[in-house]
C-alpha cells in the first residue's frame, strides 16, 4: 500500500512541476475554507474548534464550464481540549474535474493524498482521498 501512495504522490509531483509555458494554463485558481466555532457539551467544557485549507492550483484543460485542476493544499484542525485527532496539520497534492455555473453550483471529484502531523502525540499519517464535493448559492431577490 505504501509504495502507492508513494507512486500517486511522485506522479501528482511530477504533473504539478512540469515545465509548462504559462499559456499552456487555464487558470492559477487558488482558494480558502475555514471554520471556527465552539462546541457546548452538558458538563459546561466549551471546546473551540478551529479547521480548515488553503490550496493553490493549476487549471490544465476546460471544456465548457469544466476544468481539470492539480493543486496542492495546506490543511489545518486545532482545538483548544487538544484532543489528538483534532490536533493537526499537513500537506497535500491533488487532481480533480471541477464544474462551474452560474445559477449557483459548483461540483468538484477527485484525488488527494495528504500527509498528516498530529501534534498533540507526535505521530503522522499518510492517506488517500477520492471525494466529491459540492457547493450551492442562491439570491431569492434575483431571477
Amino acid at each position: 500500500m505504501k509504495k502507492q501512495h508513494i507512486l500517486i504522490s511522485v506522479s501528482l509531483i511530477i504533473i504539478l512541476a512540469a515545465p509548462v509555458p504559462a499559456s499552456a494554463f487555464e487558470g492559477f485558481r487558488g482558494s480558502t475554507w475555514g471554520d471556527l466555532r465552539g462546541e457546548l457539551p452538558e458538563d459546561g467544557e466549551e471546546n473551540l474548534i478551529l479547521q480548515g485549507w488553503i490550496r493553490q492550483g493549476a487549471d490544465w484543460f476546460r471544456w465548457g464550464n469544466t476544468t481539470l485542476n492539480t493543486y496542492m493544499t495546506l490543511r489545518y484542525k486545532w482545538d483548544s481540549e487538544s484532543y489528538d485527532w483534532n490536533n493537526t496539520i499537513g500537506p497535500g497534492v491533488g487532481i480533480s474535474l471541477e464544474t462551474y455555473s452560474e445559477k449557483g453550483l459548483v461540483a468538484s471529484w477527485g484525488v488527494e493524498y495528504i500527509w498528516e502531523r498530529f501534534y498533540e502525540s507526535d505521530r503522522s499519517d499518510q492517506k488517500v482521498m477520492i471525494f466529491m464535493g459540492w457547493y450551492g448559492w442562491w439570491d431569492l431577490k434575483r431571477r
